[in-house]
C-alpha cells in the first residue's frame, strides 16, 4: 500500500486564515445580531404605531359620526321644523325654509353627505341628493332603517352600504324621527358616504402605508381598503375565527399576502370595528437593508483582509522565512550558510541558536573528517604492509624451490627481478602510480613466475594507450595476477593461458584478468566473496580482499572487484575504478583522493 504524503499548510496560510476569521466572523456575528434585534425592534415599533393608529382612527371615526348624529338630533328637535312638517300640507315657502335648514345643517362638513326628509305618510319628500328606493316609506315603513327609528326616540345609526344613481358610494346612515305631540310625523336620514370614512381615518395617518376597513357588529363591510380584491360583503368566516382567537391582543398576522392586522371598536351606541392593515414588507425591507449593509461590510472586511494581510503577515513571517531559507541551504550542502539576525525577539533567538548550532556542527564535522582521514591513511598503510610481506613470502618460496631443482643462472635471474620489485616497493613511497608503472611491475613479476613454471602458461597483456597515464593505487593488479597463477594455472594439466586487459568505458577504467585454469567451484566462489566482503586475513583470499578494500577506500563502495568462475573452464576477475588521466604530481603526494 502506498502512503500518501499530506500537503502541509504553510505558516503564512495559517496566519492568513486567522486574520480572515478574526476580521470576518465578528462582523458576521454583529450583523446577524443587529439584523435580529433590528427586525424585532422594527416589528415592535410597527405594531405599536399600528395599534396606536387604529385606536386614534376609531376615535376619529366615532367623533365624525357623532357630529352628524348631533347635527341631525338638533334638526329633528327644531320647533320650526316640527311645525312645518307637522302641518297638513307643506307649502312651497316651508319647503324652501326646510331645504335651507338642511343645507345650513350640513354646511362646514368636509365631505358632502346626502340628507333626506320623508313624511311618515309619504306625502312629502325632500333630499339634497337622490332618495334611494330603500327609503320608499310606503313599501318600507316597518322595515330597515324605519323599523329601527320607530323603536327609539334617539338618533340611530344604520349600516347602509350602497352606490347611488349618481355613482357615489355610501357606507352607513344616521337617522332620527320627527315627532309632533308624541307622534312620528317624519323621518330625517343622513347617508354618510365612504369619503367621510376615508377622511376620518386618514386624519390620523402617521405616514405608514396603512389600509383600513370598517365593519359593523354583524361583520358587514361598511368601508373596505383591505379586502377589496376579494369583493367581500361580509368578513370571511376563517378571518373572523382568527380575529376571535386574537381578540385579547387585537392583532394578527396574515400569510397571504403577508400583512399585519390590528383593530379597535368605536365607543358610540352603534359600535363599529375599525381595522388597519400594514404590509410585513415594511419590516422585511428594513431588515434586508441591515442585511445588505452587513454583507457589504463583510465584503469590505474580506477585501481589506486580502489587501493588508499579506503585507502584515509578510512582515511578521520574514524572519521565519529567512531561517527556513538558511536551513534549506544547509540541507543542500552549504554548511557555511548563516542567518542574518536583525530581530531581538523569539525569531532572533532561534536565528542565533541555529547559527551557533551550525558552527558547532562544522567544528565537529571538521574534527571527524580529520579523524577519518587519519584512520583511512592508517588503514591503507596497513593494507600495503599486508601485501608486501605476502608477495615476498611467495617469491622467496620460488627461490627455495628453484635452488633445489635448477642451477645458479636461474637463481641469479630470479634474484635480479626480485631486486627490481623490492626496489620499486621500498623506494617508491607513493600510494598511487600510473597504469604504465603498474604494468611494468606486473611484467617483472611475470618474468619471475615464467622461470618458476617454465612454459606452464602464456601471457597476453592488452592495455589501451588512453589509460596508460591514468593514476591508480599501487599493487592493484599484481595480487590478482598472482592469485590467477597460484589457484588457477598451477594445478592445470597442460599449458594455460593468462590474459590481462585494460580499457576505458563510460568514465571508468576496467581491468580484466582472465585464465583458463582449473576454475573455482560455485561453493568455493561464494566463500571467497564472503571472505572478501568480510575483509578476512585468510591466506587464500588476502590479495583479493586487500585490492577490493583499497579500491573502495579510494573511490567508494560502487567500485572494486567482481569475480566470475566456472570449474575446469577458468576464472575472470574484473577491477573497476573511475577514469582519471591527471598526471601524478609532487603536490598530490602520490595519493589519489576519493
Amino acid at each position: 500500500m502506498h502512503s500518501v504524503k499530506k500537503r502541509r499548510m504553510s505558516f503564512f496560510a495559517k496566519l492568513f486564515i486567522c486574520f480572515a476569521v478574526i476580521s470576518i466572523v465578528p462582523v458576521a456575528l454583529l450583523g446577524t445580531l443587529t439584523y435580529i434585534i433590528s427586525s424585532n425592534v422594527t416589528m415592535r415599533n410597527v405594531e405599536y404605531l399600528a395599534t396606536n393608529t387604529v385606536d386614534n382612527a376609531a376615535s376619529s371615526l366615532d367623533r365624525t359620526i357623532g357630529e352628524y348624529k348631533s347635527a341631525l338630533s338638533y334638526f329633528c328637535t327644531d320647533d320650526e321644523i316640527i311645525k312645518m312638517i307637522g302641518a297638513d300640507k307643506v307649502t312651497e315657502n316651508s319647503r324652501t325654509s326646510i331645504y335651507q335648514k338642511m343645507y345650513i345643517l350640513l354646511a362646514g362638513k368636509s365631505t358632502k353627505v346626502a340628507m333626506h326628509l320623508i313624511k311618515a305618510d309619504g306625502t312629502f319628500q325632500l333630499s339634497t341628493s337622490v332618495i334611494p328606493t330603500v327609503y320608499d316609506i310606503k313599501d318600507h315603513s316597518d322595515w330597515g332603517v324605519f323599523r329601527k327609528i320607530n323603536l327609539t326616540d334617539s338618533t340611530i345609526t344604520y349600516s347602509n352600504r350602497y352606490v347611488s344613481s349618481t355613482g357615489k358610494s355610501y357606507s352607513m346612515a344616521v337617522a332620527h324621527s320627527i315627532k309632533n305631540h308624541g307622534e312620528i310625523v317624519a323621518y330625517a336620514i343622513i347617508d354618510i358616504p365612504a369619503d367621510v370614512f376615508q377622511t376620518a381615518l386618514d386624519a390620523v395617518n402617521v405616514s405608514l402605508p396603512i389600509r383600513y376597513a370598517v365593519v359593523d357588529e354583524n361583520n358587514y363591510l361598511l368601508y373596505d381598503e383591505i379586502f377589496t380584491a376579494l369583493d367581500e360583503t361580509f368578513l370571511d368566516t376563517d378571518f373572523r375565527n382568527q380575529m376571535a382567537q386574537s381578540a385579547k391582543d387585537r392583532k394578527l398576522y396574515l400569510q397571504n399576502p403577508k400583512r399585519f392586522i390590528t383593530w379597535n371598536t368605536t365607543t358610540g351606541d352603534y359600535p363599529l370595528r375599525v381595522m388597519s392593515s400594514i404590509p410585513v414588507e415594511l419590516v422585511v425591507i428594513n431588515s434586508n437593508y441591515i442585511m445588505v449593509t452587513t454583507f457589504a461590510v463583510a465584503i469590505g472586511a474580506i477585501l481589506l483582509c486580502l489587501i493588508l494581510s499579506p503585507v502584515i503577515i509578510g512582515s511578521l513571517t520574514k524572519p521565519l522565512t529567512t531561517i527556513v531559507r538558511t536551513m534549506n541551504k544547509v540541507q543542500d550542502g552549504d554548511t557555511q550558510a548563516r542567518v542574518a539576525v536583525k530581530n531581538d525577539d523569539e525569531f532572533g533567538y532561534i536565528g542565533k541558536s541555529l547559527n551557533s548550532m551550525l558552527d558547532n556542527l562544522n567544528e565537529l564535522f571538521a574534527t571527524n573528517l580529520e579523524k577519518q582521514d587519519r584512520l583511512r591513511l592508517a588503514e591503507l598503510k596497513a593494507l600495503y604492509a599486508q601485501i608486501n610481506p605476502h608477495f615476498l613470502y611467495n617469491t622467496l618460496d620460488s627461490i627455495k624451490w628453484l635452488a633445489k631443482l635448477n642451477g645458479v643462472d636461474d637463481i641469479v635471474l630470479i634474484v635480479s627481478q626480485l631486486g627490481k620489485l623490492l626496489k620499486n616497493s621500498i623506494h617508491n613511497q607513493k600510494d598511487s602510480v600510473r597504469i604504465s608503472e603498474e604494468i611494468s611491475l606486473i611484467r617483472n613479476y611475470l618474468s619471475i613466475q615464467k622461470i618458476r613454471y617454465s612454459d606452464k602458461f602464456d601471457v597476453d597483456i592488452q592495455i589501451e594507450e588512453t589509460i596508460l597515464n591514468c593514476i591508480v593505487p599501487k599493487f592493484i593488479i599484481q595480487p590478482i595476477v598472482e592469485n590467477a597463477i597460484i589457484h588457477g594455472i598451477e594445478d592445470k594439466v597442460g599449458k594455460a593461458h593468462l590474459i590481462i586487459r585494460g580499457w576505458h568505458e563510460e568514465n571508468k577504467i576496467i581491468f580484466e584478468v582472465k585464465d583458463d585454469g582449473v576454475g573455482i567451484s560455485g561453493e568455493k566462489l561464494d566463500q571467497i566473496r564472503k571472505l572478501t566482503h568480510a575483509q578476512t586475513d585468510n591466506s587464500d583470499s588476502i590479495g583479493i580482499a586487500n585490492v577490493d578494500k583499497r579500491i573502495k577506500l579510494y573511490y567508494g563502495e560502487e567500485y572494486g572487484l567482481d569475480i566470475k568462475s566456472a570449474q575446469n573452464i577458468g576464472t575472470i576477475t574484473y577491477i573497476t575504478m573511475p577514469f582519471s588521466d591527471a598526471p601524478l604530481t609532487e603536490e598530490e603526494g602520490g595519493t589519489v583522493k576519493s
